[in-house]
């Protein structure tokens, strides 16, 4: 089928799974068949769809891109995909005082595949001879375990002296959703790079600092417009109960499109996050919040 299509449409193609994953048909297959496309731009998103089907059968084909692909772009997002694992392990119940797998269930990732990716992760992001991308994007996979390694690591990468590294240790800070990070993200809602700032803002949403509340509804009037939805979207998530006014504000008053459906969307994430929804408000509207995992692939630093 590959040999069938041009460059253009397989990248078409590969696009139309990455944005809008079906929930009822299975395109792995499809994503596994680029995996060894001559270009590289097929690749990456070949594996960037990945992310949707975390089977364990995945793990050795991502280890193998991740170390030896030629391209850097393909071997960072090998990398950032293995955090989709980190996350699925995160989330089992592994039981550590047992033999190796004996507690897992059948839909259980193995906990032995789970500290597996973990050291891979680990050696990345200490390995000198690695370029600085692969090694902080490790980092970024890992900060979806609680593991108190993890969150030295993030510490430590915080206090980098390249502003990408404190990029990607505030990335993690969110990713990790762990309050102990609730100074620093206060403190860098107003960092003058406005990377670093719009990466704090969207920390303090994942993280659902309702501390941030006010800085974030006073950042809704930000004349950077990228700094303004990031705003919008984490003031939403933050559930601070200040928050409803101005997203409804937004919502219905703004004459600005992008802005008005931001809004909206924040809205709904404010009524799931302050509490304030009930289980008719969730069924009528249908949110999944299963769904917000989705965010975590798009927003890598």
């Amino acid at each position: 089928m590959n040999d069938e299509l041009s460059k253009e449409e397989r990248v078409s193609l590969l696009k139309q799974i990455i944005k809008a994953p079906s929930y009822t048909t299975d395109y792995s297959s499809v994503l596994e068949n680029h995996l060894d496309d001559p270009d590289p731009e097929v690749r990456v998103l070949a594996i960037t769809g990945l992310w949707d089907y975390p089977d364990q059968e995945y793990i050795p084909l991502l280890f193998d891109a991740a170390e030896n692909d030629p391209s850097e772009h393909v071997r960072c997002r090998a990398i950032i995909t293995l955090g989709r694992y980190v996350y699925e392990g995160e989330i089992c119940s592994y039981d550590f005082d047992f033999a190796m797998d004996e507690s897992a269930d059948a839909d259980q990732m193995s906990q032995e595949d789970f500290l597996k990716i973990q050291d891979f992760l680990f050696k990345i992001h200490h390995d000198e001879n690695k370029t600085f991308d692969e090694r902080r994007f490790a980092l970024e996979a890992l900060s979806f375990s609680s593991a108190q390694k993890v969150l030295d690591l993030i510490a430590k990468a915080y206090a980098h002296s390249n502003p990408k590294m404190k990029l990607s240790a505030i990335f993690s800070m969110g990713r990790s959703g762990n309050v102990r990070w609730t100074e620093t993200i206060l403190k860098e809602l107003y960092n003058p790079d406005p990377e670093l700032q719009r990466e704090a803002i969207r920390a303090a949403g994942e993280v659902g600092l309702t501390e941030a509340g006010k800085d974030l509804w006073r950042l809704t009037y930000s004349e950077d417009r990228d700094v303004q939805l990031e705003a919008i979207w984490s003031l939403g998530q933050s559930g601070w109960e200040g928050a409803f006014e101005r997203l409804e504000e937004l919502s219905f008053m703004s004459t600005d499109l992008e802005i008005q459906e931001a809004a909206e969307v924040a809205l709904e994430e404010w009524y799931i996050f302050s509490g304030a929804m009930t289980d008719e408000m969730f069924d009528e509207n249908g949110f999944d919040l299963d769904d917000e995992l989705g965010n975590f692939v798009e927003g890598e630093g």
